[in-house]
């Protein structure tokens, strides 16, 4: 049979769905022809999508279905049916195994569901579906019959090692260029933690690959994809510490090369020195924990069977390994207030991590979470309108003592301390707030804006931005909410884009602005030319992915260039301001002098040495 499997889109970009991967992997085993429509990673509009839909022909269309994606998913198939009913749709993934009865209920046009891991069951559904067999019974499967639904028990697969390798090459977005290979050695997890739904979805049975199965997948992928990066994405890859540190010990002696991040979470009561450095041996570069509070209480009431302890020793284990530390936090966790939220900052500075993420508390259906909210806090908004982790402040619970305006001020506390803490520096230096403000950026939207305009309260900063990225605030521009709006053209090539930019910096400096905040994600080169030209009482650094360094005013900020700008950094600005412009008027010069040597008319050539003579 022809299949179509759909990724709707969602916050999470730039990662390929593993799942629908799987999913293909099986079914073209089995005999079947499959695509996967990746509109996460495309972004096309519905209709566009319906018409490819159309193009292609399946006779069944699957939908990979998140508690954040739902509405998505949904309008992709109401669009799919308007221009071409001919295809069975079904709807599968986490959302779907924790609310399969209302979905189905709620979405006639879906005609049937799928539970927990489908890379059996749905092999198993198309092959009864082509053969015109009876289906109902395949595990796993929802479905309605006289007005009822039905749903059959799950079967899990209990040999992963049975599973052929996911097949990415049908992904219609798939590109193996930088290509960070997804990899799941196990599955399952036996913990209860009172948040979390994984134990839901894939049951609380954990079961794991051989590390022979892992690592010829690791060489398929290197032969496949000509790439050198992998990351795990398992929920408990360290549950037993020996397997973990053989399948190190075996990407050590087979000399595999590759670099690999653990940035799903690894337990941080299942992490001894041994194992984190066999990690970092075999290539680990950054591993992230799960920490979710600071606070004691809060910290024991979610019944992960760890001690903040714990983290303190994972932590500190991974950084004397050599690896990078991130961890993960939550917000709104009952029990939680605005002055536990504090207290957790504080536990997270101690930390010293090298990343941290705050996310607001999704609390999902038949979690322990979900029950507790029932009872003790109301919900705010439908939960498929939230994101497990995003930038954007969309409360969806809160409690009689923890409201929702202090979950998102909590929100702005965490995710931008550093904001805050450079404004607390500048009034403690200055004896107020910063009137005028600039923000350089050459980069993205980040919505950093929106951040500095909430933390400094009226502020109407300007804006120096590249003439690519001016669309994004020029509405602002109109609005009134940005006061000036400057664009810098930067039309020239190599040292002359620099002197440019130089001399816009000399217009600006005369402004005396009280605060830059500057992009780091923008090309460095630029900086020196910020900080030294513009002059500014003070100045912060953004660092790209929405995090902040630190504030550094005026006395600071040459010692932090020099120490930010490595001796390669510096001599890669002499470079390009000296060693350059000098190679190639040289080069100039010598084409010259080889031109005038090839004129016969300046150096004629002696007749005893014309052709012919």
């Amino acid at each position: 049979m022809k299949i179509l499997f759909l990724n709707p889109p969602g916050w999470q970009k730039g990662s390929i769905n593993l799942g629908l991967s799987y999913l293909a992997a099986g079914l073209i085993k089995a005999g079947n022809e499959v695509k996967i429509f990746d509109v996460n990673e495309s972004e096309l509009a519905p209709e566009v999508l319906a018409e490819r839909t159309r193009a292609y022909a399946p006779e069944v269309i699957g939908f990979s279905v998140k508690t954040a994606t739902v509405k998505q998913a949904l309008l992709l198939s109401a669009a799919i049916k308007k221009v071409y009913k001919e295809a069975l749709h079904l709807a599968g993934g986490p959302h779907i195994t924790l609310d399969y009865e209302n979905f189905l209920k709620e979405n006639p046009e879906i005609d049937f569901a799928f539970l927990g891991e489908a890379d059996l069951s749905l092999v198993e559904f198309i092959t009864k579906l082509s053969q015109k067999e009876d289906f109902t019974a395949v595990p796993g499967l929802a479905y309605r019959k006289n007005g009822a639904i039905f749903a059959n028990a799950v079967k899990i697969v209990e040999n992963l090692d049975d599973l052929p390798f996911p097949n990415h090459e049908v992904v219609d977005t798939f590109n193996p260029a930088g290509f960070r290979y997804p990899l799941i050695t196990s599955r399952g997890c036996p913990y209860n933690c009172t948040y979390c739904c994984v134990g839901l979805v894939s049951t609380k049975k954990w079961r794991a690959r051989s590390v022979e199965n892992i690592l010829s997948e690791l060489k398929s992928a290197k032969e496949r994809y000509n790439t050198g990066l992998f990351e795990i994405l398992d929920d408990n890859f360290t549950l037993k510490l020996d397997r973990a540190k053989e399948l190190c010990r075996r990407l050590i002696s087979e000399k595999l090369n590759f670099k690999w991040y653990c940035h799903n979470g690894i337990r941080a009561d299942k992490v001894d020195f041994e194992l984190a450095k066999l990690m970092k041996r075999a290539g680990c570069e950054s591993v992230a924990l799960g920490i979710e509070s600071g606070t004691e209480e809060v910290f024991d009431s979610i019944k992960k069977g760890e001690k903040l302890s714990d983290i303190v020793k994972a932590v500190k284990i991974i950084k004397k390994a050599g690896m990078r530390t991130v961890g993960y936090f939550i917000i709104g966790l009952p029990g939680d207030t605005l002055a536990g939220i504090k207290k957790t900052i504080a536990f997270q500075r101690a930390l010293k991590l090298d990343n941290y993420v705050y996310g607001l508390l999704t609390p999902y259906p038949k979690t322990e979470v979900f029950d507790i909210i029932k009872k003790e806090g109301r919900l705010l908004l439908d939960i498929k309108d939230t994101y497990h982790f995003s930038a954007e402040v969309n409360a969806a619970i809160e409690y009689p003592y923890f409201p929702a305006a202090e979950l998102r001020e909590a929100f702005y506390l965490a995710t931008y301390s550093g904001l805050y803490s450079f404004k607390e520096k500048y009034y403690k230096n200055y004896r107020k707030a910063p009137e005028k403000i600039l923000y350089i950026t050459f980069s993205a939207e980040t919505g950093f804006l929106d951040t500095v305009k909430t933390v400094f309260a009226g502020a109407r900063p300007d804006i120096f931005t590249s003439r690519y990225k001016a669309e994004l605030y020029l509405k602002a521009k109109q609005e009134g909410s940005v006061r000036n709006l400057y664009i810098f053209e930067g039309k020239e090539t190599g040292v002359a884009k620099i002197f440019s930019f130089i001399k816009f910096a000399r217009l600006l400096g005369k402004e005396k602005y009280d605060a830059v905040f500057y992009n780091s994600a923008s090309k460095r080169i630029f900086l020196p030319a910020a900080v030294f030209i513009i002059r500014p009482k003070a100045l912060f650094l953004e660092e790209e992915k929405g995090k902040y360094i630190y504030g550094i005013f005026s006395r600071k900020v040459f010692k932090y260039i020099l120490n930010r700008f490595s001796g390669r950094k510096i001599l890669t600005a002499v470079v390009a301001l000296v060693v350059y412009p000098c190679f190639r008027l040289g080069a100039v010069l010598l084409a010259g002098l080889l031109l005038l040597k090839r004129s016969k008319k300046l150096f004629p050539v002696p007749k005893e040495r014309e052709v012919g003579k």
